[in-house]
């Protein structure tokens, strides 16, 4: 029987460089021969593709009909993706999982403890790399950096309500990462929690 895979997330508010590190970490382990999934949330799936229109005109549901969707999209990402890569043996990678639910929904005014138990289903990552920079640095980089235009989930005073609760978030398998460092300092700091992790000690 393959072993038990490990699956890593990748948390934040938008702008901290959560995609690229994981990326940057996907090349490294691959390179060391071990198999990795990268993954994503919001999927490409029916309720991903949802939710991804609710990016400009979140205001076309109620919350709690988009903590479902989030919900409904999870649900099938673990049972289709995430679940069976771990039984593979794969490290997988996944860009947002439920903490971000939790803080994103959270400051739209939902309860995060009745978040976190209508979770219960999704399996807890081994290590939740959570990328933590001020709201206004996100923003930055998603104006400047990317120029893009802020979407319904990205506005600042929201933002900065989601920071504060990634920031009270305190889950043994929380390792935060100061995401103000350049991506190369980050990618560091990223490949010694997962050393940590994995108990590989040459992953550079």
């Amino acid at each position: 029987m393959p072993s038990p895979g490990k699956l890593i997330v990748f948390e934040g508010i938008d702008g901290t460089g959560k995609s690229t590190q994981l990326s940057l970490l996907g090349q490294v382990l691959g390179e060391r021969g071990l198999p990795v999934l990268s993954t994503c949330e919001p999927t490409d799936g029916v309720y991903g593709r949802r939710i991804r229109a609710l990016y400009r005109n979140r205001e076309s549901i109620s919350r709690l009909d988009e903590l479902q969707l989030f919900l409904a999209d999870r649900r099938e990402h673990v049972q289709d993706c995430i679940v069976p890569a771990l039984a593979a043996g794969k490290i997988v990678l996944c860009d947002r999982y439920f903490l971000s639910t939790i803080a994103y929904q959270g400051a739209a005014g939902l309860d995060p403890a009745a978040i976190l138990q209508q979770n219960s289903f999704a399996p807890v990552p081994d290590l939740a790399l959570l990328f933590q920079a001020p709201a206004a640095t996100g923003i930055a980089r998603i104006t400047g950096r990317r120029g893009e235009i802020l979407n319904d989930f990205e506005q600042k005073d929201a933002l900065a309500k989601v920071a504060e609760i990634f920031a009270s978030l305190d889950y043994p398998y929380i390792r935060r990462i100061d995401a103000t460092e350049s991506i190369a300092a980050i990618h560091t700091a990223v490949v010694k929690a997962v050393e940590d992790i994995l108990h590989l000690y040459q992953l550079r």
